[in-house]
């Protein structure tokens, strides 16, 4: 794999069409579960490319016209033709089905179980804003313990907590939905309701 500015402008081969073909049931498997959402996609073309995509690189990939980015807006979501077309384009001589298979079972299965954790832990989550009223202080030790040991409860770099909820960095409170959406995110196949449950428990929250 190579990175995607390259990869635009790659003209079709027999090989890259036979990769496509074959990782077909996965490219809608995973559309279907990320729903176009741009930060899984993202997460996922980072790691076909080996490297963090810049997010011009991801738009001009997928070929999402500027207008649709708004200031303050949420960011849009990839439809499934523009995403297909985009894994079309990443494609190249080099790759091989196998590379394409494992990175797609390893987004997918990281989505099918935040999907199922969340399940679970989400109205937990809520009752945890409510108590705090999204107080970033709040918020923020209940993410330290939720960090491995030795690391368990040691507080973020200044700032960092704004960056992980995506909330300006002046801000001292979120809303639910960037709690929300910010533990999705940030859940990996390992993550189990449980673990998390454990932590919310420590935090009056479940």
């Amino acid at each position: 794999s190579t990175e995607p500015q390259r990869r635009k402008h790659h003209r079709a081969d027999p090989m890259a069409d036979a990769v496509v073909a074959a990782i077909q049931p996965d490219v809608e498997k995973f559309y279907d579960l990320s729903k176009g959402d741009l930060e899984l996609i993202k997460a996922l073309f980072s790691e076909l490319a080996g490297a963090p995509v810049p997010p011009e690189a991801l738009v001009s990939l997928l070929a999402i016209p500027k207008e649709e980015f708004k200031e303050g807006a949420a960011l849009p979501k990839a439809t499934k033709e523009q995403f297909s077309n985009a894994v079309k384009q990443s494609v190249d001589e080099t790759d091989t089905v196998e590379q394409y298979k494992t990175v797609f079972a390893s987004h997918i299965a990281r989505i099918e179980n935040s999907i199922k954790v969340m399940g679970e832990v989400r109205e937990p989550l809520m009752k945890l804003h409510a108590g705090c009223n999204g107080d970033l202080k709040k918020i923020e030790a209940f993410f330290c313990d939720t960090v491995p040991a030795p690391n368990t409860g040691k507080p973020m770099p200044p700032g960092m907590i704004n960056a992980l909820l995506s909330v300006p960095p002046t801000a001292t409170t979120c809303t639910v939905e960037h709690l929300l959406n910010c533990v999705e995110k940030n859940l990996d196949p390992t993550d189990t309701a449980d673990k998390l449950m454990e932590v919310l428990r420590k935090h009056g929250a479940a």
